[in-house]
């Protein structure tokens, strides 16, 4: 299987049904199937060819999903990139993937690369014959599912993001796997408003393909308009992170007869939410728990569901709780979760170009999370934290390592440590950084924030900057690393300055562009 394999049988089947709708944006699975073959045609006459890597920056439009299709068509490899990326973060993801193209849907600064960049229209797409047609169907037979299909970078915690490197069938397998959660199928319309460059978007197009669905999507989450989309679009099934159904929280509800949604599917789900969505409205929100690496290793289902949790392994997983030396612990007992597959391509392929750190989160035949959390007797699995030094703001991972090693690159700054501060909005965090300069009497907060601006994505740059002196951060012995624990989480105090900003506390501009 894979989503190039989906989308064949889809077409055979299903041709002029309808499969992705948004603002103005109306497409079947036959007009899908034609742009993204097309748009195949015009990589294979530029020379991309199977295995090499394409790397797509754009946010959620249909020329996004086409030409990612059309990469896949030829068995290359989609370096699917975060479109809010600058500098810093965007020439270490570039750098280190080395695309031999690149298709942008807006102008990009490349500074340190040297490679073909084209725009991500589709308007002069070739034509193909029925020689072609056959001949990209008869490449999917070829291309062995544990083929790579995607690199999608995730963040680090002592170093630069990773390339998380997953197979070709892993998509259509966790589609078919989410859509068995909740019985999806035809006249489902699924409602996402998260960007395309993660792994959710990844497999629920897949998923639709294979169910008949609908996947209706929004360029960008909007509080706003969710109740008028889900109202337009007659959505059944919405696709969440925390921090968006919190920011919904504090918007007037409808009549619970009119809403269409018969459940959202979120990760992590905070308390407000249950009382605004389940107590309310009767929409059920069912927990999982998932990772880039494996998108849904855990879930509840409408019929094993308990409040809180993040619901029990699927039968495609096994899931254990372990101490630092790598023991199973007792029901009730925090420890890192690990979990391994009992099927194939469930699960990423390892990190690109870093044996070590693949190494390292696979030991004793486990995928090591770096997460904490705990079993209760029944098998729920209940997320207690990161045990890993990494921050996650407004549904994005964000690198410690990497935030702090731009911000001390900032005029005055002379060191830096960044940590995260659980947000009451939907138990993600508030980034923290505190700033060590030489005179903190002439440290201008104002300018340091548009310093940030300038450098860092929207959602890494910090909340509140705390400027101290070198003096007060205390080194570990040996590696001088500074124990970030013994940090202050304060958010108030005379050296303490938030960053003041509209709309500073949604998951995600509220904007309806």
């Amino acid at each position: 299987m894979s989503p190039t394999v989906d989308l064949i049988e889809a077409e055979r089947g299903r041709h002029n049904a309808l499969l992705l709708r948004s603002e103005g944006v109306r497409v079947s699975v036959g007009e899908f199937a034609d742009l993204t073959r097309r748009a195949a045609l015009l990589l294979e006459q530029r020379g991309v060819r199977r295995g090499q890597r394409v790397a797509l920056i754009e946010g959620n439009t249909l020329e996004r999903l086409i030409w990612q299709y059309a990469v896949w068509w030829l068995g290359a490899i989609e370096i699917s990139v975060n479109n809010e990326l600058k500098g810093a973060m965007l020439d270490h993801v570039l750098s280190d993937s080395e695309p031999e193209l690149v298709i942008s849907g807006e102008a990009i600064d490349l500074p340190t690369m040297d490679v073909v960049t084209i725009g991500m229209s589709t308007r002069d797409l070739p034509m193909f014959t029925e020689e072609d047609h056959g001949r990209l169907v008869e490449l999917q037979v070829d291309i062995p599912p544990e083929t790579h299909a995607t690199i999608l970078y995730t963040s680090g915690t002592t170093g630069p993001s990773k390339g998380v490197v997953l197979p070709r069938g892993y998509f259509s397998n966790l589609g078919a796997v989410w859509a068995s959660i909740v019985d999806v199928g035809q006249g489902d319309v699924v409602y996402f408003s998260q960007p395309f460059f993660h792994v959710d978007a990844h497999l629920l197009l897949p998923m639709c393909m294979q169910t008949g669905a609908v996947m209706a999507y929004r360029r960008r989450f909007s509080v706003s308009c969710f109740w008028a989309d889900v109202s337009r679009f007659d959505a059944t099934i919405g696709i969440a992170v925390g921090a968006m159904l919190s920011a919904l929280t504090t918007t007037t509800p409808p009549a619970p007869d009119d809403v269409s949604l018969r459940c959202i599917i979120c990760a992590p789900v905070p308390e407000e939410a249950y009382r605004y969505f389940e107590d309310q409205l009767g929409v059920p929100l069912l927990a999982m728990y998932g990772q880039t690496e494996a998108n849904g290793v855990t879930f509840e289902t409408p019929g094993n569901r308990r409040r809180g949790s993040a619901g029990k392994a699927l039968s495609t997983y096994d899931v254990e709780i372990q101490d630092e030396h790598g023991q199973p612990m007792p029901p009730g007992a925090v420890g890192e979760i690990v979990y391994r597959p009992l099927s194939a391509n469930i699960i990423s392929a390892g990190y690109w170009k870093r044996d070590d750190a693949t190494r390292e989160a696979w030991r004793g035949l486990w995928f090591h999370t770096g997460d904490l959390g705990l079993l209760d007797a029944d098998g729920f699995l209940f997320y207690k934290g990161r045990l890993t030094d990494s921050l996650r703001r407004r549904g994005e991972n964000i690198s410690s390592w990497e935030l702090e090693t731009i911000v001390r690159t900032l005029p005055g700054v002379d060191a830096c440590a960044a940590i995260g501060i659980p947000d009451p909005l939907g138990g993600e965090d508030r980034i923290k950084i505190f700033v060590a300069t030489q005179d903190p009497g002439a440290f201008d907060p104002r300018r340091f924030f548009e310093a940030c601006h300038r450098a860092l994505p929207r959602f890494a740059v910090p909340d509140l900057v705390e400027v101290v002196t070198e003096s007060e951060f205390v080194r570990g012995a040996g590696t001088a690393a500074i124990q970030k624990h013994l940090l202050s989480r304060a958010v108030e105090g005379p050296s303490i300055h938030a960053h003041q900003t509209r709309g500073d506390r949604s998951p995600q501009d509220r904007s309806t562009r």
